[in-house]
């Protein structure tokens, strides 16, 4: 029996999700949304992974849900924002993708971002500003690891004098304290 799918986005962004996604985890992954930039490329997210063009034309660049940050829709701009997660003491790496209206994709995009976050506490360190600790996993893979990162508030600054010790430390704390 012949299935056919209806999808609104071309056979291209397909294949080159299946190409992008051919060594991850899980292995080939379906396209669940998309959508088309105004420059005429394609963003495109599935149950494990957000694909975000790159410079060569056609091909898509793997990004976990783990991996994303936040993302941002600002209308006004016709702007979706989305931020990486990097090493502690390094700036969020920022991709601009210009589009008319998210639709879907966005509602995915949400979706699967927020069901990443397993813990996410904010440990006073200096006051009551401190860092904020977050745990993330891939929402499609039972028992995937958990990738740990933390942000500090707005006026501290990793150069501070133990300051990254005491955040390690608080990090370490709330591994303990969820036993991951």
């Amino acid at each position: 029996m012949l299935r056919l799918r209806r999808t609104s986005w071309p056979r291209e962004l397909t294949e080159a999700v299946t190409i992008a996604s051919r060594h991850s985890p899980g292995g080939k992954e379906d396209v669940l949304a998309a959508v088309q930039l105004l420059d005429g490329g394609w963003v495109a997210g599935s149950r494990a992974a957000l694909y975000l063009p790159t410079e060569t034309a056609g091909a898509v660049r793997r990004v976990g849900w783990e991996k994303i940050e936040r993302a941002g829709w600002d209308s006004e701009a016709s702007v979706l924002r989305v931020y990486e997660t990097t090493p502690f003491g390094t700036p969020l790496r920022g991709t601009e993708l210009k589009v008319d209206d998210p639709g879907r994709f966005g509602q995915l995009l949400r979706e699967r971002v927020d069901a990443s976050v397993v813990i996410q506490r904010h440990v006073p360190l200096v006051g009551k500003k401190g860092v904020r600790i977050v745990g993330r996993r891939n929402p499609s893979e039972p028992g995937a690891p958990t990738s740990w990162n933390f942000v500090l508030d707005k006026g501290l600054e990793p150069t501070q004098p133990g300051l990254v010790e005491a955040a390690e430390a608080a990090l370490a704390a709330v591994r303990d304290e969820f036993g991951i």
